[in-house]
């Protein structure tokens, strides 16, 4: 007992000097990420790892020394990067330089990526001593020396070994070793694969150099490397493939042999070298030293006529075979080390305002390689994008080449990023205050400069002079009026959802950009939040925000549901979300419906297969009770696309694929459900992701700032919503009987007596695309006597930012709900929504609004609009899981 209680008091001495030094670190040390580990970090002691890609969260643990910093995954089996990187634990999840933090690796895996690690021991040469497991379970990993070992063992099965996997860091080492021992336990011969796993995505690109050993991935727009040495043991064969993919398996040859029979007792031993560059000549330069190979310090000074150039893309070929790249320092100069070439180095110079111009270099009597690049200038544009005020205002500006004069092909556009970028991407620039400094290439362009459909777009012409600076000024006007509206987007991704690699700043730049005022965080299977990227960028009072998530279950598409408000738990497996459910998915909705306490929240079902959910489960085209029942819990559901409701009803209905869902949701409103319809983006990447749909919301405030989250979650579950593309439809009907009258929106109910009402409906756009059809349906059905075209009413369309505005009454023989919906059927949204979207018709459709004739209680029709679906007896309603009811809203209420 006594050397117990000593023992504790010693480790939480040395968790103490681990945790709050504020020294960098100096030796090798491995530490468990707790509360007073991330305090620390905050008050300046040594830093968290940091990057794009970084997971890390409360449990996992860090092993760094002053070179490198990486994270292995908390040796739980709940342990998840994020939705597609999966079953972490004891795996690398982030890995970067300790002076240049940058994580943009996804996940390494020692073994196949299946194994199930637990905890063994920490070992620590020089100060500090040996953890066995029970004398720790409870302790966090504090342990610090000349060299450290993170020990981990995944328990064998019953034809699988036994594999101890150790991580092991050096002072002064800017690799981990990774040694794995297969131990067979059993009584039989056991055969067992040598075999990584790692998941680096999108922009990185993965090869193999032989000479060196070394299997590399290299990401040169995140500016970031990572290299698997193995020690005494090669590569498979298809490690070597050009059609190698990033995220293939790495296979490895011990004596020749991919596989290995494991006697009886018997085991073996394979060690590699994982370690991060700054870009792949440093990467290989690093391996091919420790293979001993000769190396040649080479110096490339790039310049152009103002001098030093930084920031170029060093791209070195050794003959036409590509070698690596890297980029020059703010001297202008790269320096590296590279292999005697067979012939002569070639190198390609360029950067995103240059034309790439070619060297060469040859190894001189000093052994050396030094190449002199003289660039041309680039041109460069400096915006001042302003609002009506002469304000700041976020802009999304894309740039496009004019074509020549003559017969000339036309230059390629701009390339300023990955679509997976933030700031500048592929041709566009998104500001977030309208002044920027962008280097481009001269050249002549057609400019495009928006801030969403509520602001004419300014599009002009630029002339940009090699060495010049030309000045973009321009101002974007609100044109059109949305008081008592806020437009929002409750869906759309970046990064940590895990089935894409967009920064999530990119993503919040692209929501300002497009004047969305309301946005929900919602990546997949993690619970997290757009605040902390709008406080940091200084523009929180523009764009209304709070932590969500998308719940995603397999048995695609019905199994992914929106929520929001949720409460996030930072640093958290899943922010502290729940957990999806691949088997049920009525039990992963009920779950996320109940989710904190049955808090308030807005469940949204995403993209559905809507008959599926009605009552065909297994889509063989039977009917059944099909997940009706899912729609206790749900507030509203995705039915983009919204021109689907103009196209003629479909004519049969294919059980394996989704019917078109808004005419499948007129037909449920019809069978009495009243499940508010809503559009999104589901926008994954960063170029014109967002913006190209969107929900108007009834609001008592038009200020971001004053959005307050619940006015949000209850005009969607009530309804009050305009889904569209573009285009503002307002939609007021009123009925009057007698000496008074009620005034009705979408998703209101009103009572009439005789059915007689009236409808006024104004429609405004800005000045990049029109509406040229308005059209109300009756139950669904497009009434021939409720259309209204600009070639046949003429006069009810105008061509300023009002197109259409008119008071229509309607005769309503029996209850029925009403939607409006208006199209530019000879107009498109054009250059402005991105090349995806430029040929999408202007579009937007109100929810609808329920007319009770007779005053006697609303009766849904009952009208499939001519297609049979399976559906059942009667509708499941939403139920009152949250602390207020969803009542019928009557007008006024």
């Amino acid at each position: 007992m006594c050397c117990r209680l000593l023992l504790s008091i010693a480790m939480l001495g040395v968790f103490l000097a681990a945790t709050l030094s504020v020294t960098p670190v100096l030796a090798a040390e491995i530490v468990t990420i707790t509360p007073a580990v991330i305090e620390a970090a905050a008050l300046g002691g040594p830093a968290l790892v940091e990057g794009k890609e970084a997971d890390w969260i409360l449990g996992d643990h860090i092993i760094r020394n002053e070179q490198i910093v990486a994270v292995i995954g908390d040796t739980v089996p709940t342990r998840h990067a994020n939705m597609t990187i999966r079953n972490v634990g004891g795996a690398i999840i982030d890995l970067t330089s300790a002076g240049r933090p940058n994580d943009q690796l996804g996940c390494y895996w020692p073994g196949n990526g299946t194994l199930r690690y637990r905890f063994a021991e920490a070992l620590v040469t020089g100060d500090g001593d040996s953890l066995p497991q029970e004398e720790r379970v409870l302790e966090p990993v504090a342990v610090r020396g000349s060299s450290v070992t993170f020990r981990m063992i995944a328990d064998e099965g019953a034809q699988t070994p036994r594999v101890e996997t150790s991580y092991t860091l050096a002072d002064g080492d800017d690799f981990l070793t990774v040694s794995t021992r297969y131990v067979n336990p059993h009584a039989a011969p056991v055969t067992i694969d040598l075999i990584d796993r790692v998941r680096a995505d999108s922009t990185f690109s993965a090869g193999l150099d032989s000479a060196a050993n070394v299997a590399w991935w290299d990401d040169e727009w995140f500016g970031q490397a990572y290299g698997i040495a193995p020690v005494g043991a090669t590569f498979h064969a298809d490690v070597v493939s050009a059609a190698r993919g990033v995220g293939d398996p790495v296979r490895y040859l011990i004596g020749g042999m991919a596989t290995v029979e494991l006697a009886p007792g018997a085991s073996v031993e394979l060690i590699r070298r994982l370690f991060p560059a700054a870009d792949l000549l440093g990467l290989r330069a690093a391996a091919a030293s420790r293979a001993g190979i000769r190396l040649l310090p080479t110096t490339l000074s790039a310049v152009d006529a103002a001098g030093p150039v930084a920031g170029a893309l060093v791209t070195f070929f050794d003959g036409e075979q590509r070698y690596g790249a890297g980029r020059t320092g703010i001297d202008g100069q790269l320096l590296t080390l590279l292999p005697s070439p067979a012939g002569k180095w070639r190198v390609t110079v360029g950067t995103v305002g240059r034309e790439i111009r070619e060297f060469s270099g040859q190894p001189g009597q000093t052994d050396r390689v030094h190449i002199e690049a003289l660039l041309p200038r680039p041109g460069f544009v400096v915006a001042t994008i302003s609002d009506a005020d002469g304000g700041p205002i976020p802009c999304k500006v894309e740039f496009r080449r004019q074509p020549p004069a003559s017969g000339e092909k036309r230059s390629a556009d701009p390339f300023f990023g990955p679509d997976s970028a933030d700031t500048a991407l592929k041709n566009l620039r998104y500001s977030h205050d309208g002044r920027f400094r962008q280097e481009i290439p001269p050249g002549s362009y057609d400019v495009v400069i928006s801030h969403g459909p509520e602001h004419d777009a300014v599009m002009t012409t630029l002339e940009v002079e090699e060495g010049g600076e030309a000045p973009l000024v321009a101002t974007l006007r609100r044109t059109v009026d949305t008081r008592g509206w806020v437009s929002s987007d409750f869906h759309s991704h970046a990064t940590p959802s895990g089935d894409n690699t967009t920064s999530q700043l990119g993503r919040v730049q692209n929501l300002l950009c497009e004047q969305i005022e309301f946005a929900p965080c919602t990546e997949h299977n993690r619970v997290s939040s757009y605040a902390p990227i709008l406080e940091r960028i200084g523009v929180r009072h523009l764009m209304a925000t709070c932590s969500g998530i998308e719940l995603t279950g397999s048995l695609l598409p019905i199994n992914h549901q929106n929520a929001f408000p949720i409460l996030e738990k930072p640093f958290t497996q899943d922010g502290g979300g729940p957990v999806h459910d691949n088997d049920s998915p009525l039990v992963q909705i009920e779950r996320l419906a109940l989710w904190d306490d049955g808090a308030e929240k807005l469940v949204q079902m995403n993209h559905p297969h809507l008959v599926q959910v009605l009552g065909d489960r297994d889509t063989d085209g039977s009917a059944d009770a099909g997940f009706e029942g899912m729609l206790g819990f749900v507030d509203c559901i995705e039915v983009h696309p919204p021109h689907e409701i103009f196209l003629a009803p479909p004519q049969s209905v294919d059980p394996r694929k989704p019917t078109s869902p808004v005419f499948v949701w007129m037909q449920m409103l019809n069978l009495g459900y009243r499940v508010p319809g809503v559009v999104n983006t589901d926008a994954h990447y960063a170029f014109h992701g967002s913006g190209f749909l969107r929900n108007y919301l009834a609001s008592p405030t038009d200020d971001p700032a004053a959005i307050e989250i619940d006015d949000m979650v209850h005009a969607a579950e009530r309804g009050r919503m305009v889904m569209t593309n573009g285009p503002f439809l307002e939609v007021r009907l009123t009925a009057a009987d007698g000496t008074t009258s009620t005034v009705a929106g979408p998703g209101d109910d009103v009572s009439d007596l005789d059915g007689a009402v009236e409808i006024e409906v104004r429609v405004q756009c800005p000045n990049w695309f029109d509406i040229d059809r308005v059209q109300v349906f009756v139950n669904g059905r497009a009434d021939p006597r409720l259309n209204f075209t600009r070639r046949e009413q003429t006069t009810l369309f105008g061509r300023g930012v009002v197109r259409f505005t008119h008071t229509i009454p309607v005769r309503l023989e029996k209850d029925a709900h009403l939607i409006v919906a208006a199209i530019g059927e000879d107009s498109t949204l054009g250059v402005v929504a991105g090349p995806e979207h430029a040929v999408d018709k202007p579009v937007a459709v109100a929810n609808p609004i329920f007319v009770d004739v007779g005053g006697d209680g609303f009766t849904p029709s009952g009208d499939l609009l001519g297609l049979p679906i399976p559906h059942q007896p009667q509708p499941t309603h939403r139920r009152h899981v949250h602390p207020h009811a969803h009542p019928q809203r009557r007008a006024g209420g």
